[in-house]
């Protein structure tokens, strides 16, 4: 983590805090990113810069991706949980942000409390949501984008986790031409992957038919620019786009 951090921050000459004894924030990261979309972790480091936050990573507990969970072994996603709130605890944070990878917001958001059981002491906001509510506070000066866009909600987001509003309250914020897929929201269809089905070779080839919804979707809409939250949704469609074109 520290490596990579060093490397992101000479390369966009970006500050990204790592290891601050207090902070408002922890902001986490999810592997995906962090090895496949590191310009993600650019991203979020410069709009919390941006909106003048005291937030920080901590190499203490920075991995939002449950692999414990995922593979259904409780004693592994405890520690996973318990790692992200002891180092929040440790810097006095008030919220921990947590990017999407495919399950990492709702384990750590409708989870967390019950796996160490014991209250949270702090909110857990995915990142649509903690942006949103930079935005309302008019900490963010956004430019106006004017290509049309469209917007995939990530099953764990907004299906399952219920932050469904708040990325289009941000993209509603600065984008002239937003639209809506059909169906959309909640009923959303899925990029494919969802479940762990991405981590699943066997399913690569029913992840591409179940991507060719998202396609017909998408070009329903009438847009080239697509907008996501999860990072394996992502995967899923950069993979499943190579297979199928």
């Amino acid at each position: 983590m520290l490596d990579r951090v060093e490397w992101l921050e000479d390369d966009f000459e970006t500050d990204m805090p790592v290891d601050k004894d207090k902070a408002d924030v922890l902001l986490t990261v999810s592997s995906i990113e962090a090895m496949k979309y590191p310009d993600s972790l650019v991203a979020m480091a410069k709009i919390l810069n941006h909106a003048g936050d005291d937030w920080t990573f901590s190499t203490k507990g920075y991995e939002a991706t449950n692999f414990g969970y995922l593979a259904g072994r409780a004693d592994i996603a405890k520690l996973m949980v318990e790692r992200i709130v002891e180092a929040a605890e440790a810097i006095g944070a008030s919220s921990v942000v947590i990017p999407e990878c495919g399950h990492a917001y709702g384990v750590m958001r409708w989870s967390g409390a019950n796996i160490i059981g014991r209250p949270l002491p702090f909110k857990v906001l995915h990142i649509t949501e903690y942006i949103a509510e930079l935005q309302r506070a008019g900490k963010l000066k956004l430019k106006p984008f004017e290509d049309a866009v469209t917007y995939h909600d990530p099953c764990q987001v907004s299906r399952r986790g219920g932050a469904t509003q708040d990325a289009r309250d941000i993209l509603n914020g600065f984008v002239t031409d937003f639209r809506e897929m059909e169906p959309t929201g909640e009923m959303n269809w899925c990029c494919g992957g969802g479940g762990g089905v991405q981590a699943m070779g066997r399913a690569a080839d029913l992840r591409h038919k179940v991507f060719q919804l998202k396609v017909d979707q998408t070009e329903a809409t009438g847009t080239k620019k697509l907008v996501s939250a999860c990072a394996n949704c992502r995967l899923t469609m950069d993979e499943s786009k190579e297979a199928l074109h």
